[in-house]
């Protein structure tokens, strides 16, 4: 009898080998899931009762401190309102959780698998949240929640996004009407239904607004280069490394400001560390690691950034001049831009910043730093910001009041 060969082609190889493997991560992600469910019941240590903040109807979730800023307008304004709202987050040292108001409840969740417990089963009527890719990734619907909102918390473009970033929820409020014409291809390209695309605005702008105003004088010596990048795979830290604040340090008199987006030290650690560790005896540079980014916006002279939206922050609110990395995004899988077919708003626009490199002029950083600072363009920013940003200055009073029309129509529909 001839022994039986079995034959798979590569393709189905690769398709069997990625089934198993979704599986077991599956299996793996139940399983971490009710471990922790069970920890919290059987320890009583940090439990957390879905009965909480029975009758309010609005509630906001929120990674992390880093994004109390953008929340915060929105709870000011519906506590000026006299409406309640409560806060939950993932972050202990979230300042949300020290606010006190007559209007407002916070309770700290744990970490992102725990939380995610906790979301799934909430009940309410409506929930914002900055965290994207509702039902894609660890954060799933309630079947006891109404309404999911997504608040912008960035002027960019959507082609930077994950994709299906936005998919699932229910409203968007957009900070511009590039995000508006972005979602709404994407709606028409995959048929998924048809969400609320508000007209917001950004709304962490207010405060930094309130900042800059109360803001005293700063005495420098010297002239002051931020680096802001993103934290993504295509930033100026994942592509050049230290690297590139050695060509920054050579033939310069400017002292540096490093500002790694807040999600480096999670996504990249190892990065920083090694950034921070060679130079934390260099005097020129220093590292900015607070919640806001107005005081070293304000103290520097320029920025130099990449597909961060921070560079918009920084034009808007100072009018000082940019320098921008090239970056070629069609080149980048993964994103809500690959499936995209025209210009991202970011590239459109850039050109009336100020000034874009390359990887070839890295080696010359510094001569073109020094080109920018002595002859600084000039910006007329203001028409471009009003084309921009919706409701500048004032996007907490609008989101609030956006909130409260969503849930009166839903309490309309449920009578």
């Amino acid at each position: 009898m001839k022994p039986i060969l079995l034959y798979i082609d590569p393709a189905s190889t690769s398709a069997l080998l990625y089934i198993i493997i979704a599986l077991v991560a599956t299996l793996a992600f139940a399983l971490r899931g009710f471990f922790y469910k069970m920890k919290n019941l059987f320890l009583g240590k940090g439990f957390i009762s879905h009965n909480d903040f029975v009758g309010t109807d609005i509630l906001f979730y929120s990674e992390g401190k880093q994004y109390w800023n953008v929340f915060f307008p929105i709870i000011k304004a519906l506590e000026n309102k006299h409406e309640k709202c409560a806060y939950l987050t993932s972050d202990k040292d979230d300042p949300g959780l020290l606010y006190q108001s007559n209007y407002y409840e916070s309770k700290y969740t744990g970490k992102l698998t725990m939380t995610s417990v906790y979301l799934n089963k909430l009940k309410t009527k409506f929930v914002g949240m900055t965290t994207p890719q509702l039902d894609v990734m660890m954060i799933r619907r309630s079947k006891k929640v109404q309404h999911y909102g997504h608040i912008v918390h960035a002027p960019i473009d959507v082609f930077t996004y994950r994709k299906f970033a936005f998919d699932y929820f229910d409203s968007v409020f957009c900070s511009g009407y590039h995000q508006i014409e972005g979602i709404k291809k994407l709606e028409d390209k995959r048929g998924t239904d048809k969400k609320k695309l508000l007209e917001t605005g950004l709304t962490y702008y207010d405060v930094m607004l309130d900042e800059v105003n109360s803001m005293p004088a700063i005495e420098k010596k010297n002239p002051v280069v931020l680096v802001a990048p993103t934290w993504k795979e295509y930033s100026i830290l994942n592509r050049f490394g230290a690297k590139f604040f050695e060509h920054l340090l050579q033939n310069s008199t400017y002292d540096i400001i490093l500002r790694p987006h807040p999600q480096t030290y999670v996504s990249f650690p190892d990065l920083i560390a090694g950034i921070e560790e060679q130079f934390k005896n260099e005097p020129r540079i220093v590292i900015d690691r607070n919640p806001l980014g107005t005081e070293s916006m304000a103290k520097s002279d320029m920025m130099i950034g990449d597909l961060s939206g921070v560079f918009w922050d920084y034009a808007f609110l100072y009018a000082r001049p940019v320098l921008l990395l090239k970056t070629e995004f069609d080149t980048i899988e993964g994103f809500e831009g690959s499936e995209l077919d025209y210009e991202m708003w970011e590239m459109r626009e850039r050109p009336r910043l100020g000034k874009v490199f390359d990887e070839n002029d890295v080696e010359n950083i510094s001569g073109i730093v020094n080109d920018l600072l002595e002859n600084p363009p000039g910006l007329q920013l203001e028409a471009l910001k009003n084309e921009s940003v919706y409701n500048f200055g004032k996007a907490g009073e609008t989101a609030a009041n956006q909130i409260l029309e969503i849930v009166g129509e839903l309490k309309n529909t449920s009578n």
